[in-house]
């Protein structure tokens, strides 16, 4: 902002004799930023100012200032001071606390943190936010830029309100939520900052976006224990069914991975005494004797041990239950859709070739229930999609520890909304000097014939690795290339960007394949179609008569 864009300061500093050394530090849209001190207690503080008659257009209306007035009412370690917000003669403002720390954004510059201390921070934050929801008063707009840390490791702090409501999602980079970020939401939620925050955790753990560490668990990158790996997948899981909805609840699971960090080591053990001492009978009085304090705190490591060891065992028959619970309802969707498929043809107008061989179907006297998750953007009428039918093989280039909203199977489930709330992700990561992939496998034996190829991508989910370049490939048994095609798809306003593929001529294809055209880029998908008509079994044809 040039000089003459800003407000003069003679005018500034008569507006707010509360403050002193008040300079200009910079601007977004209408409103300057200034750096000052409070006379009255010489804290450090932020000046933001806007001009009232453009208040309401930058998003501070009226709604905005009561809800900052009642955060000036409430203090926590987790979040920075707001000490004032008003108008003083023709602007609207706020002066907050002005911390020297770090941001979240400059996390290269920060020594590496242990995963406890990791998990401190975003408890604290998460704490202080608490005390928000509590009023129904929810932030919205978290982003490293207002998260401050300490160099040591001490708290972190957040500054508690969003300073730029009117800013477009994107300005939140990674940090808004999908649900936000596609207008499934129009206001602000408790699950928004809960996102927010379990992005934070992820970071500060891992010092990567998912999308950079290829969406894996933080216990394959670094050494932490699967409390930790459950509490961060649930608060950043896409789904807001899945999400944590109360911060109550994300702070509980907060403490149980504060307990258990890194799982179950030797630390959690005291090492044995290098020789066996023998405690002696005949001690002097005062002599303070350490076995009567060592044999407890044995009984306590060996209980924490085996609690260790049946948390883990919990966790692994819950994953077990909920991977057989997915395999169990996409049989049911994959049938749903067969029957959808069925009737489509049974009601389906007949061709003029065949018009007059055509055999009226009998009309059921009610008809089935359709199910939620059948394809209806895409569905063909007359034809299969053979993603969905039994035996189907789907497979993807990175075989990690992936977060628990994302899996190869989420992209042949049927679900094709245009809500992000409801629907299902596939994602890959990028493997060191791999291209990445998502494949389906019809069979060997089961080669299906395939006309029409409908792509759904996530449009605008910068966190999952939205997918500008890719190809579609079609195979036979032997590897070999039937058909392909690249496509590119450009960012729009719509939660899931639709490329459709109708082939030249129909292949009778082994495999499906979508591979990413640059080497960095992981795929994200949310829905995957392979059409084509059913196919009908050959019968030998009737032998001549005798004459």
């Amino acid at each position: 902002m040039s000089a003459d864009d800003s407000f003069p300061m003679d005018q500034i500093s008569s507006l707010f004799p509360q403050l002193e050394n008040i300079q200009l530090v910079g601007a977004k849209g209408p409103q300057q930023i200034f750096t000052a001190t409070l006379k009255s207690n010489f804290a450090p503080v932020m000046l933001r100012v806007v001009p009232t008659e453009e208040a309401g257009i930058f998003g501070w209306d009226p709604e905005f200032i009561v809800r900052s007035l009642t955060i000036v009412e409430q203090s926590h370690q987790g979040l920075l001071r707001v000490y004032e917000v008003g108008q003083a003669g023709p602007f609207t403002f706020i002066i907050s606390e002005h911390s020297p720390y770090p941001r979240l954004a400059d996390m290269n510059t920060l020594p590496q943190i242990s995963p406890q201390a990791a998990l401190n921070l975003v408890r604290n934050m998460a704490e202080g936010l608490l005390t928000l929801h509590r009023k129904n008063i929810f932030h919205g707009g978290i982003t490293p830029k207002l998260i401050c840390l300490r160099e040591d490791g001490g708290d972190a702090l957040l500054l508690p309100i969003n300073i730029y409501p009117a800013q477009p999602p994107v300005d939140m980079g990674d940090f808004a939520s999908p649900e936000w970020v596609t207008g499934a939401e129009t206001t602000f939620t408790p699950g928004m900052d809960i996102y927010a925050l379990g992005l934070a955790l992820y970071i500060l753990l891992t010092r990567k976006t998912p999308m950079e560490a290829g969406f894996a668990m933080p216990s394959s990158l670094i050494k932490c224990s699967d409390a930790v790996d459950s509490a961060v997948s649930r608060a950043i899981n896409p789904d807001t069914r899945e999400r944590y909805r109360d911060l109550g609840d994300f702070i509980t699971d907060l403490d149980k991975a504060i307990a258990n960090p890194a799982g179950r080591n030797a630390a959690s053990i005291p090492p044995p005494p290098s020789s066996p001492a023998i405690p002696a009978l005949n001690m002097q009085k005062g002599q303070s004797n350490i076995y009567y304090y060592l044999i407890p705190a044995l009984i306590v490591g060996i209980v924490l041990t085996y609690t260790c060891i049946l948390y883990k065992k919990d966790v692994v028959r819950m994953r077990n239950d909920y991977n057989e619970q997915v395999q169990k309802e996409n049989n049911a969707k994959a049938e749903a859709a067969r029957q959808a498929n069925r009737d489509a043809r049974r009601h389906a107008p007949a061709t003029a070739q065949n018009a007059a061989a055509a055999i009226p179907s009998p009309v059921p006297a009610t008809r089935p229930a359709q199910a939620p998750a059948v394809p209806k953007v895409s569905a063909e009428p007359g034809k299969v999609n053979w993603s969905l039918q039994p035996g189907v093989k789907v497979r993807q280039s990175s075989n990690r520890n992936m977060l628990g909203a994302y899996g190869p199977e989420k992209a042949v489930d049927g679900n094709t909304s245009s809500r992000i709330s409801d629907v299902s992700i596939s994602a890959t990561g990028v493997v060191e000097g791999k291209t990445a992939w998502f494949g389906i496998d019809f069979g060997r034996e089961t080669n299906r014939t395939i006309e029409k190829v409908v792509i759904y991508t996530p449009a605008n989910l910068t966190l999952l690795g939205t997918m500008e370049k890719f190809k579609v490939i079609l195979y036979g048994n032997d590897k070999n290339v039937l058909a392909e095609k690249t496509f590119s798809t450009t960012p729009s306003e719509k939660s899931t960007n639709v490329t459709s593929w109708k082939l030249d001529a129909p292949v009778k294809a082994r495999a499906l394949r979508v591979e990413s055209a640059n080497p960095s880029q992981p795929l994200a998908l949310t829905e995957v179609e392979a059409y084509g008509p059913e196919d009908v079994e050959d019968t030998p044809a009737p032998a001549p008569a005798e004459k």
